[in-house]
């Protein structure tokens, strides 16, 4: 299964969240994650997420994506169809996302409440390189010098 992300190191500003960036990750952070819908209530179908950030007592808008990383979305800052669409273009990703429903489809059991869960986990098999290292394809097509597959500075 894929989803739709928004990594800022990935789509273009890799000191945006990093040690001493403009989301300084040595420093205590609160991570702000708003669900817009369509008509601006709980009963409309979700169309954006967005990501603040408040450090020192500031607000910090969510950086914005480079022209050079994703053409298609470029100076978006948030998660739309639009920006997943084209970021899976710019990286050779499989949308699957796009199949199920985009950001409606995702919407569609929010609406009938959740339960947001955090786990923490280690991956063996990628060794957690999808975070913030690098995911090169297996048959070498794709490499660290493509767009995308560089996902932070563990590359």
């Amino acid at each position: 299964k894929d989803g739709c992300d928004f990594n800022s190191y990935r789509m273009g500003d890799e000191t945006f969240f990093s040690k001493g960036g403009t989301v300084n990750t040595q420093l205590p952070m609160t991570v702000v994650t708003q669900f817009i819908t369509t008509d601006g209530t709980d009963l409309g179908d979700l169309k954006e997420v967005r990501r603040l950030y408040v450090q020192n007592g500031k607000v910090i808008q969510n950086s914005k994506i480079s022209a050079a990383k994703i053409p298609g979305a470029a100076g978006q800052d948030s998660i739309t169809d639009e920006v997943c669409r084209a970021s899976k273009t710019a990286f050779v990703n499989h949308d699957d996302f796009t199949r199920k429903g985009s950001l409606a489809g995702m919407g569609a059991p929010l609406k009938r409440g959740m339960v947001l869960v955090l786990s923490l986990w280690d991956d063996m098999l990628t060794k957690m390189k999808w975070l913030d290292s690098a995911t090169p394809s297996k048959d070498g097509t794709r490499t660290v010098a493509d767009p995308g597959v560089k996902r932070g500075p563990c590359a």
